[in-house]
């Protein structure tokens, strides 16, 4: 086999492929409440909607205040009407800023994390 024609076609196949491989990857799409916004009063939940299916055993979020301590006790949950919605119900939140930490596997195995913050009025 020619080599030239060998590497051209390893190198059309990594070109086609990299945008699939590219967008594989869960992305936030839409958070409730939205990254940077203040609200009135406190949410009863942090919602954040992905790109993609999530792996419930493995898909995480946690809220901390200022200073860094948990403002939450409970797990996400996978909506099982929506399973690229993942939530946590939350406690009363006192005024101040609020970091919502997450980390998320697809249904493809692989795994995205991030954060944001917010602001209790």
């Amino acid at each position: 086999m020619n080599i030239k024609f060998l590497i051209r076609a390893v190198a059309s196949t990594a070109l086609v492929l990299s945008p699939a491989i590219a967008i594989a990857h869960g992305k936030l799409e839409s958070a409730t409440p939205a990254s940077g916004s203040t609200i009135d009063t406190s949410p009863d939940s942090v919602r954040l909607t992905f790109n993609e299916d999530l792996e419930s055993a493995f898909s995480t979020i946690k809220v901390v205040d200022a200073s860094g301590s948990p403002a939450t006790k409970e797990k996400a949950t996978v909506d099982s009407a929506n399973t690229r919605v993942l939530a946590i119900a939350v406690p009363k939140l006192a005024p101040g800023t609020y970091t919502v930490q997450w980390t998320v596997m697809t249904h493809d195995a692989h795994k995205t994390k991030g954060a944001y913050t917010f602001a209790v009025k």
